[in-house]
């Protein structure tokens, strides 16, 4: 067996695919997939004396098929910083790619690649959690805008992990890191390998972190899985928070 066989063995192929005005993009079919099976391509195209390694919008074509929906361009920065991170860029037209010089193509390629397998790793953790836990933080950040109407409610704040990735959690308020969880168990599994992650670098031991887990359909449930995350944050009842800013009649209306 030579490389050039090796190549398509394990799971490699590559085609040319001719554009309407002449030009080459070669596709590279690799071993790699989604959580759902699907395979992971990459495309190539030569620019002068450079190369542009790019995924075409396939993986966020395949997020948005796995029912996970962004509110605005904002909530994208955990993906374009896992993008960024790993030497590629997510644009905002949904493409990640890298360009590099034709002598470094491997760096350009190895960078795309990275970036996509990240961005699938995320998609596997949130397909079908992310449009509910939106939803939820939505609700909560008007809870918290009463309950601490003159203090700055920040979104979308990163922490980084002692595996090197790097989490947001829905507020900063007052000093405190705030996540916002429904009591569903494959929610708050999600919740503890997060904050295990977080808790695990020294420094951030001493960090004030809030989950707030929705006890509203299910309070023994919710009770269960606070047990479970109170080893790593402070855990508040939504119930309660809802307390905090409206009178129990105004609740229940």
């Amino acid at each position: 067996m030579n490389c050039a066989q090796l190549f398509t063995t394990i799971g490699f192929k590559c085609r040319p695919l001719q554009q309407p005005g002449g030009d080459v993009v070669h596709c590279i079919s690799t071993p790699f997939e989604y959580f759902d099976g699907d395979g992971i391509h990459v495309f190539a195209e030569e620019a002068g004396k450079t190369i542009r390694f790019f995924d075409g919008g396939d993986t966020m074509f395949h997020i948005a098929g796995s029912g996970i929906k962004f509110r605005d361009n904002r909530s994208l920065s955990p993906l374009r910083r896992l993008a960024r991170e790993a030497g590629a860029e997510l644009s905002d037209d949904g493409e990640i790619s890298a360009v590099a010089m034709a002598s470094n193509a491997q760096d350009a390629f190895r960078n795309v690649v990275t970036a996509i397998l990240e961005i699938a790793g995320w998609e596997a953790e949130n397909a079908g959690m992310t449009t509910d836990a939106t939803t939820l933080a939505n609700e909560v950040e008007f809870y918290l805008r009463q309950w601490k109407p003159k203090l700055d409610l920040l979104r979308d704040q990163p922490m980084t992990g002692i595996s090197g990735r790097s989490h947001d959690f829905h507020f900063l308020l007052d000093g405190e890191l705030i996540d916002v969880v429904s009591s569903k168990p494959q929610s708050t599994a999600a919740e503890v390998r997060k904050l295990a992650d977080v808790r695990g670098i020294p420094s951030n031991a001493a960090a004030d972190i809030r989950v707030i887990i929705d006890d509203r359909e299910d309070s023994k449930r919710a009770q269960q899985e606070a047990l479970i995350l109170s080893r790593f944050a402070d855990v508040w009842m939504l119930s309660s928070l809802q307390g905090q800013v409206a009178p129990p009649s105004s609740i229940m209306s």
